[in-house]
């Protein structure tokens, strides 16, 4: 089932589950395809059903697409034979709302049968056999869905003109394997791009746009070969004066020429004819001076998976490490004397604000042989007496991830 598909699917049970007003067997006609979604739903009162003795069973759990109650929602509250506690109450921007008799419920994120049975359940200790019904008088909380490589895909109601990034945290953050440079919204039969890599990574606030009530934010699953462990793994870096060192993946081998316009080039000060490729242990000389001034096809090296690409600067001392990822100036460091990982961190600047220091990562080569050393920054700054700070060998490659939402 594609992703369109998939959301006509979830946006007709959503239908169906508003007629019916939370009834666990009531279904509604679906959907034309063709129908356009409107871009807010019109204000509209939706029973949930009455029975003439109290009901005996729990309701149904949610369906994926059964309408949850949001924020501002206007609910109509009945107590049959108890006129008195018959009123209107609004969802709180706390999610709550204020019933007599039965205290404070959390509301947002209910279906109507839910708060209906609470409500009975609160109300018994004062009332007799309470029949309760609930209706949604006025819907204010817009619904979108999230699909994909997220944290908890699902349907989500939020306030109108939600910003994306905002909505993308009620649904946990992106989840690793996401490719988030094709991430995109399905607004009625129109496909809107949204880069994710540039906002959550760059700040673009361009990529922020304000969602609308019924879109689908699908944010796709990186796909690399047949083996869905390559979708982590199968990776490169790039390290030294390149406009933008950092972790890139490739679909597939690919050209050094096309590896170098992936991190944007390389940087002023850089010295191309003294750059190289690590694979391994072995350390791969390769001239982009010949390669990029002089259309040298020989040194256009195919990069491989777990390939790192190191252009050094002019003036670069032997025996360097490397820093990549969430700190103000990743790239190639070496002192005289020898340098730890917060002497590493301080000379790139320290962190950016999208860093998530507790979950770095120490790149270690002997020989061919690789070793990941999965390191907590934040408990060595707290406190290093306590937490070593590990003492760094030349070639060491330090990785600070961006956090999660």
């Amino acid at each position: 089932m594609n992703s369109l598909t998939l959301r006509i699917f979830i946006a007709s049970a959503a239908i169906a589950g508003l007629t019916a007003a939370g009834s666990a067997h009531g279904q509604a006609p679906a959907r034309p395809a063709a129908a356009p979604v409107p871009a807010r739903p019109a204000a509209t009162t939706v029973a949930a059903p009455v029975a003439p003795t109290p009901a005996t069973t729990a309701p149904a759990a949610a369906g994926p697409g059964e309408y949850t109650i949001g924020i501002d929602d206007v609910l109509h509250v009945i107590v049959w034979d108890n006129k008195e506690l018959e009123q209107d109450v609004i969802v709180r921007p706390d999610g709550k709302i204020s019933y007599p008799l039965a205290g404070e419920i959390h509301a947002q994120g209910l279906t109507v049968p839910k708060l209906t049975e609470i409500l009975k359940e609160r109300l018994g200790a004062s009332v007799k056999n309470p029949n309760v019904s609930v209706m949604v008088k006025e819907i204010r909380s817009f619904r979108v869905y999230f699909v994909g490589k997220v944290a908890k895909a699902g349907v989500y109601p939020i306030k109108a003109g939600t910003p994306l990034l905002q909505a993308l945290t009620l649904a946990g953050g992106t989840a690793d394997g996401a490719d988030l440079p094709s991430a995109y919204i399905i607004r009625g039969e129109t496909k809107i791009p949204v880069d994710l890599r540039r906002l959550i990574q760059e700040g673009d606030l361009s990529r922020n746009l304000k969602l609308e009530t019924e879109d689908t934010i699908v944010v796709p699953e990186i796909v690399i070969g047949s083996n869905p462990q390559e979708i982590l793994d199968r990776r490169i870096y790039l390290l030294g004066k390149v406009v933008k060192p950092g972790v890139y993946t490739l679909k597939q081998d690919t050209p050094l020429l096309h590896a170098l316009f992936l991190a944007g080039g390389v940087a002023e000060g850089a010295d191309m004819a003294a750059a190289f490729v690590m694979r391994g242990g072995q350390k791969i000389p390769v001239d982009l001076w010949r390669l990029i001034q002089k259309g040298d096809v020989t040194q256009n090296l195919m990069i491989k998976h777990e390939d790192t690409i190191v252009v050094p600067s002019g003036g670069e001392l032997q025996n360097a490490v490397y820093v990549m990822g969430e700190v103000l100036k990743p790239g190639v460091y070496s002192q005289p004397e020898a340098l730890t990982l917060l002497k590493l961190v301080t000379l790139a600047g320290g962190f950016t604000k999208y860093a998530a220091p507790s979950r770095s990562t120490l790149i270690r080569r002997d020989g061919e042989k690789k070793t990941l050393l999965k390191v907590d920054l934040k408990d060595i700054m707290n406190d290093p007496k306590a937490n070593e700070d590990i003492a760094l060998r030349p070639g060491d490659v330090l990785i600070v991830p961006e956090r999660i939402f």
